[in-house]
């Protein structure tokens, strides 16, 4: 056991900061258009439903269009993910999606219809569904992992950069913050759905923060910046729950629930951007080496 830990030690060892750096980004530039176009509709579907309400489909037609949109970029990265993560955690993840995209189809249909008492535990049910789902998927992720591991499997293309830590923080918490909604599907506004709706987020942001150098070699740092950031800012917001009442506030709660959460999702289409013209620049790099050696 001792001389596995040891292989394992020297091979992180190996991966010095230059030869991580000069892994290309694997995400295509299809899947990140699509994602952050995803996260647009998203924010102003929310922001729409906080601060200018159309009282009509319009906001609803966005904020199912983004998620399908977000399901629609993991898909278009499907095979480069397969290699990575299999395709058990693939399907879990994108069901976690499409489930998430099922809490505004209704009401796309009769406007009327939402915050009505039982769509409202609809809702609740479909949020728990989609984190549970992503939690399995990571769940997947880690014993992908540990299976390579054990295999000795230490090729490029198909390493998983996250640590068990940070998978296993990552899977934990969004398990935790999925049973949060079904607890409030149940008993809406009790104080277990509360903590857990806290401690949830809080292990997805640790997760996110403690990947920091791996993110920053691959997307950059304004981008990773954007995306702590908006994790922060989320994890937070639930936090502010749990110590005030301001969901009993009709205009705090729909300022926390859909103005915070268009913020975080202007700024995750500002992160795709950003990776974007990164991507770019990476290409154009790569090509102008080529184009060097072969002189």
């Amino acid at each position: 056991m001792t001389d596995h830990v040891d292989e394992l030690v020297a091979w992180t060892l190996r991966m010095s900061r230059s030869d991580r750096e000069a892994e290309p980004i694997h995400v295509t530039q299809t899947s990140i258009w699509l994602g952050a176009i995803g996260f647009l509709a998203l924010a102003i579907g929310e922001s729409l439903l906080c601060w200018a309400p159309t009282s009509g489909r319009l906001e609803f037609i966005l904020l199912t269009l983004g998620t399908l949109c977000l399901a629609a970029a993991v898909l278009t990265h499907l095979d480069t993910h397969r290699l990575r993560f299999g395709l058990p955690a693939l399907v879990f993840f994108n069901l976690g999606i499409l489930a998430a995209s099922a809490v505004w189809a209704p009401y796309i249909f009769d406007p009327t219809l939402f915050g009505t008492g039982t769509l409202t535990l609809f809702t609740y049910t479909c949020w728990g569904s989609a984190w549970t789902l992503g939690a399995i998927g990571t769940f997947f992720v880690l014993h992908r992992k540990e299976t390579r591991l054990e295999r000795g499997d230490r090729k490029a293309a198909t390493t998983i950069h996250a640590s068990f830590f940070q998978l296993l923080s990552l899977g934990v918490g969004m398990l935790i913050y999925g049973i949060s909604f079904v607890e409030q599907s149940t008993l809406p506004n009790n104080n277990v759905s509360g903590v857990l709706g806290v401690i949830g987020p809080v292990l997805i942001a640790i997760s996110v923060i403690s990947h920091v150098e791996h993110l920053t070699l691959r997307i950059g740092r304004p981008a990773v910046i954007l995306t702590i950031l908006g994790i922060s800012i989320w994890s937070v917001k639930n936090l502010s729950r749990a110590a005030t009442d301001w969901m009993s506030d009709p205009a705090l709660f729909k300022f926390f629930i859909f103005g915070i959460q268009g913020i975080v999702f202007a700024m995750g289409a500002v992160a795709c951007i950003l990776v974007l013209s990164r991507k770019k620049a990476w290409l154009a790099s790569r090509a102008e080496s080529v184009r060097l050696s072969s002189k």
